[in-house]
């Protein structure tokens, strides 16, 4: 029996995608796009005004102070969209905490606006420092809530240590920056004093949590909304720490950068919100495992860099000689150490990336070996077995492989076994799990794809593969395929028990005259 697909759209889309769905991979959903695209229009036309007409007057106040309560709530509101559309539970946890921070945010705005704007009362100290401060602990809370790469013991306290020098560099740029000034000069109401110095502290907190997300290494799904946050947050560090310098030398007078990069972090939390609410599917699941980074991280060696260089830039301007000298000198040692230390981590990376290529891709074809291929079937099977999605397996093998060896040379047969995994790579998505099962036999695991969608898969494998020959050092090679196609559905128990049925399904695609694909069924015999 031969199963020929038709109608199925070529690529990712024939194991179970069509068009609507390819155009929802390539774009948010419509109406995340469209609030991504006002929010940096509305963000692009506050920015035009800040330089163009922005001013001390109460005008500008009044409108730089109204202009942030529809984009703090909508922020806050696609985050809390993104929490219910997120299928792990830490990720919808975390979004719905960053949700709540930036509704404490423009909570206080809310009563920012009311007594600057409405009453032309001074507004701090007052209720709305009360939601500002808020939105550092919830933020900082959200964003440890959301899952990262699981971790053993040694790599959870070098994420710790590496998270603790960020931090510390940080603290020396905004004690230097900020909180000194501020205590050494703050000569108000101890309320004020403690108000002033708990922002700069709350952007600390922040950056502890940016640089922990960062360092957790986040699942691949969300990774662009999480960047986008990430740069959310920085915008707020950055504008947090500018109105308080501005203010310490009273050069705050109006709508200027503190408030560009304030309104620029609500839209890039907006957009990292709508991008989640996208990918919430991509959420990190229980059964991932651990992978080996492939960069070392550079977060420590830049807080060293700005630790060290607000160092020397005080003893240039404070330190007296000889000690000016040595303060530059020890830096430089320290610099030269750790860029020592990162070359040799660079090093050691290399080695260990080299190590599990050995030990999990196949030389020749470049596929999965055996035993990869199994450790990531497992967890697709428990995946499928835990959600109840359907799985199918393809065996993919070469007919007659053996009068190929013997009429061109085993050179030419490696050959045609490297272009058929490129060419059955090619076809398959890049969530299918593909791999050299033995000799001239392939295997492939599709998550998420049905019998029907399968076969139309498996078939479009076997014409591509045997479409055009091979081209060898021995000459052409025609490789004509047999594919074998088992789904989760059909009855097996294990994994080993589908790929038996798969390879069963095969040899009756050979029995049946080869170069066709089969789906097994009860009345074929399992093989072993």
């Amino acid at each position: 029996m031969s199963a020929v697909g038709d109608g199925v759209a070529p690529g990712a889309d024939a194991a179970g995608a069509g068009p609507a769905a390819t155009r929802e991979r390539l774009f948010p959903l419509a109406f995340e796009g469209r609030a991504v695209v006002v929010a940096f229009l509305y963000a692009a036309a506050f920015i035009v005004w800040v330089l163009v007409a922005g001013g001390p007057d109460h005008t500008s106040t009044f409108i730089s102070d109204a202009v942030f309560l529809p984009v703090g709530i909508a922020a806050a509101a696609m985050a809390w969209r993104a929490a219910r559309g997120g299928v792990d539970p830490r990720t919808r946890r975390g979004w719905f905490l960053i949700g709540l921070a930036f509704f404490s945010w423009w909570a206080g705005d809310v009563v920012w606006f009311w007594f600057e704007a409405i009453r032309r009362v001074q507004p701090f100290p007052s209720a709305a420092d009360a939601g500002y401060l808020c939105f550092y602990v919830l933020l900082l809370w959200g964003l440890l809530t959301l899952p990262g790469a699981p971790r053993q013991a040694l790599e959870r306290t070098k994420v710790w240590l590496d998270a603790a020098i960020v931090v510390l560099g940080g603290t020396m740029a905004i004690w230097y920056l900020v909180i000194e000034p501020t205590v050494r000069g703050h000569e108000a109401h101890l309320l004020n004093k403690v108000l002033s110095v708990g922002y700069p502290v709350g952007d600390l907190v922040v950056l502890f949590g940016v640089t922990m997300l960062l360092l957790r290494r986040p699942p691949a799904g969300p990774a662009t909304a999480l960047r986008l946050l990430v740069t959310a947050a920085a915008f707020f560090v950055v504008a947090d720490v500018a109105y308080a310098r501005l203010n310490l030398s009273n050069s705050y007078n109006g709508p200027g950068l503190p408030d560009i990069c304030w309104m620029l972090a609500f839209v890039f939390l907006l957009a990292a919100a709508a991008w989640q609410r996208r990918t919430g599917s991509a959420a990190a699941d229980p059964d991932d495992v651990a992978e080996a980074p492939t960069r070392v991280s550079k977060l420590p060696y830049l807080a060293l860099a700005v630790g060290y260089g607000f160092m020397v830039w005080v003893a240039g301007q404070e330190a007296t000689s000889p000690l000016n000298g040595l303060v530059i000198g020890a830096v430089g040692l320290t610099l030269l150490v750790a860029a020592r230390q990162m070359t040799a981590q660079q090093e050691n990376l290399r080695l260990t990336n080299a190590l599990a290529a050995l030990a999990t891709i196949d030389p020749l074809t470049g596929l999965h070996n055996r035993r990869s291929f199994f450790h990531l079937a497992d967890r697709e099977w428990a995946r499928a077995a835990r959600t109840g999605a359907p799985l199918t397996a393809l065996m993919v093998d070469v007919d007659q492989f053996k009068q190929i060896n013997d009429r061109l040379g085993h050179a030419a047969g490696d050959e045609v076994l490297t272009v058929l995994a490129r060419r059955c790579q090619e076809q398959l998505r890049s969530v299918d799990v593909l791999g050299r099962y033995g000799g001239d036999e392939l295997v492939a695991l599709l998550p998420d794809s049905a019998t029907v969608d399968a076969i139309a898969v498996a078939e479009r494998v076997r014409s591509t593969v045997a479409a055009e020959p091979v081209p060898t050092d021995a000459g052409p090679a025609e490789v004509p395929v047999s594919v074998g196609v088992a789904t989760a559905a059909g009855g097996a128990s294990t994994l080993r028990a589908l790929l038996s049925q798969a390879d069963a399904a095969l040899l009756a695609a050979k029995a049946h005259g080869r170069n066709q694909s089969q789906a097994w069924y009860p009345g074929i015999a399992v093989a072993g």
